[in-house]
């Protein structure tokens, strides 16, 4: 049998296990009959992204991609989220008009690395011609942004605390904030987050005594349910005094931690560590990762703070032992509470424990759910995006 003389259904069944973009464009220009179906196949395309994914929504491409992008916007027309690189490479000018073409789009993840100048420029005529609801970016200027009120979700590369007084009140929808931070930061007396969800917030301080904000900006979201905080710094700030009752989900995760600075006082690690979760009294799902030295001692006191702890994740905090699990265990018993605790030692229990948590490196996850698809992941390797299940 010829391969033209396969049946089309059978053909089509073999294109949607084609996920590699330079794979369906050669089969797109094979014929006629094959560009029928290989159109056919990514009309059912949602997702246009740089990392590699078998799925037969999602159509992905690693090496460097020359398309001429009036071929891009025959095969996909119905996509919703669209990520741009230089190894996606029609012009600037045709990747602007290739997105704006997009009827469904709703996010966007830009990471061709351009001066800043010419990066704003292309950041605003894309984003003043679509209503996005989610966009990652290198960096973050909306002074031209006319869309602002429809984006949920934000992710930015190099942010500071003292840009973000200044741009939040163009995103007052912001449902989850993803960023990163470089510089020397200042502690944020900016306008309130009200409808903030989800903080994952990465900070790398370029020198020692360097103060990290991101603990006293979270007083600023008064309904964040939850966060995950990754400090490269050997000094942190944070108000005390003041209880943030909605937070269920913590994940902080450090590499040298050495001071704590409360609001007046200057205090060693683990007794900073306790005042800073006293301000979490309704927390549930715990993860410390890094540089934490954890007793038995602390965990008792942990979880007298946190009365409603019902996942105490330790992995990778090095000096915990058997014993401290054993510790746990006892706890549990002669309290009566349900306590999960994770060390090195069993962190394979985790798979089995919670089957639906995800550990998987995706530029994008399914559902808007932070236990399911960041809770468990080290902050490097957190999506891009959360896509709800309704869209």
């Amino acid at each position: 049998m010829l391969i033209n003389e396969i049946p089309d259904d059978c053909l089509l069944a073999i294109f949607d296990h084609m996920s590699h973009l330079c794979d369906l464009i050669n089969c797109y220009k094979v014929c006629v009959k094959w560009s029928y179906l290989i159109t056919k196949r990514t009309k059912k395309v949602k997702y246009l992204i740089y990392q590699r994914v078998y799925s037969s929504d999602t159509v992905y491409y690693r090496e460097m991609c020359k398309i001429d992008s009036t071929c891009l916007s025959k095969l996909f027309t119905n996509l919703i989220i669209v990520e741009l690189s230089f190894n996606l490479n029609p012009t600037y000018e045709d990747a602007i008009e290739f997105v704006k073409k997009q009827r469904f789009l709703k996010g966007l993840i830009n990471r061709i690395d351009l001066p800043v100048e010419t990066y704003c420029v292309i950041f605003n005529i894309l984003c003043n011609n679509i209503q996005l609801e989610m966009l990652s970016v290198q960096y973050f200027n909306p002074n031209n942004l006319r869309n602002g009120s429809s984006i949920k979700q934000l992710v930015v590369r190099n942010h500071s605390l003292a840009a973000l007084k200044r741009h939040s009140h163009y995103l007052p929808n912001l449902e989850r904030l993803k960023i990163t931070i470089y510089v020397p930061d200042n502690p944020y007396d900016g306008p309130v987050l009200k409808k903030l969800k989800i903080l994952e917030l990465s900070f790398h301080a370029p020198w020692d005594s360097i103060i990290f904000y991101g603990l006293q900006f979270m007083d600023s979201c008064p309904n964040l349910q939850s966060a995950h905080i990754k400090m490269a710094a050997n000094t942190y700030f944070f108000d005390e005094t003041l209880k943030h009752k909605c937070l269920q989900d913590l994940v902080l995760q450090s590499s040298d931690f050495y001071n704590g600075i409360s609001t007046s006082t200057r205090v060693g690690n683990e007794n900073d560590l306790k005042r800073l979760l006293m301000k979490y009294p309704n927390l549930k799902h715990l993860a410390l990762r890094g540089a934490w030295k954890i007793t038995e001692e602390h965990i008792e006191q942990l979880f007298h703070i946190l009365p409603n702890l019902v996942v105490l994740d330790v992995r990778k905090c090095y000096e915990v032992t058997q014993e401290a699990a054993d510790y746990v265990k006892d706890y549990c018993k002669r309290y009566g509470r349900s306590i999960k605790f994770y060390f090195d030692g069993n962190e394979h229990e985790i798979k089995s424990d919670w089957p639906q948590l995800s550990i998987k490196h995706e530029a994008i996850s399914l559902g808007f759910d932070f236990m399911k698809n960041c809770f468990l992941r080290q902050h490097d390797f957190l999506p891009n995006f959360l896509i709800p299940i309704d869209y």
